[in-house]
C-alpha cells in the first residue's frame, strides 16, 4: 500500500541522476544503466579502486548489468554503446573471459554536451535535406524515412 510524505518520512534508497542525462541525446535505457554505473562507480570510489593514474575504475560484468536491470544482454550492449558514442563511459578490456575495466566520464561543463563529431548537439535534432538540396534542422528523429515531406517539425505545445 502507498503512504503519503510527511515532514519526517524517511526516503527509500534511491540513485542520483546527473542533470545533463536530461538533455543527453541519448535512450533512456542508456541513461539508467549510466545512472546506475555512476552508483558503482562512487562505490568503487569509497572502496580506492583506482588505475595507476589516479582514476576510479569499476567492474560490472553485462550479464550481472542485464540481470540488475531486467533487460536482455543485447539491450545491455547497445546502451553501453550508446554511452561510449556520447562519450559518458571508457571500457578497457582486461583480457579474453574476463570483464572490461570501466570508467565513468563527465561532459566538459563549460563546452556542453558534445557529439562523436564534437558538435553540440541538441535534444533529438538532426539535419534532413527538404526542397532543392537545402539542408533544414528537424527536432524529432524519425527512422528509415526518406521523404522529407514526411518530417514534419512542431513545437511543444502543437500537436500533430
Amino acid at each position: 500500500m502507498s503512504k503519503y510524505m510527511y515532514e519526517h518520512t524517511k526516503m527509500p534508497p534511491y540513485l542520483p541522476m546527473p542533470r545533463f542525462l536530461l538533455n543527453c541525446p541519448i535512450s533512456n535505457t542508456a541513461k539508467m544503466l549510466y545512472i546506475r554505473l555512476l552508483g558503482k562507480a562512487q562505490l568503487s570510489q569509497k572502496n580506492r579502486w583506482m588505475d595507476g593514474q589516479g582514476r576510479v575504475y569499476f567492474i560490472y560484468p553485462i550479464h550481472q548489468m542485464a540481470a540488475d536491470m531486467n533487460k536482455s544482454e543485447t539491450t545491455i550492449k547497445d546502451a553501453m554503446k550508446e554511452l561510449v558514442k556520447a562519450q559518458l563511459l571508457e571500457k578497457i578490456p582486461e583480457g579474453r573471459g574476463r570483464p572490461n575495466r570501466l570508467y565513468i566520464l563527465f561532459p566538459d561543463e563549460e563546452n556542453g554536451q558534445k557529439s562523436a563529431v564534437g558538435k553540440t548537439t541538441g535534444v533529438g535534432q538532426k539535419t534532413v535535406s527538404g526542397y532543392g538540396g537545402k539542408l533544414i534542422t528537424s527536432k524529432y528523429k524519425s527512422k528509415n524515412n526518406s521523404n522529407p515531406l514526411r518530417d514534419y517539425d512542431y513545437d511543444e505545445k502543437e500537436s500533430f
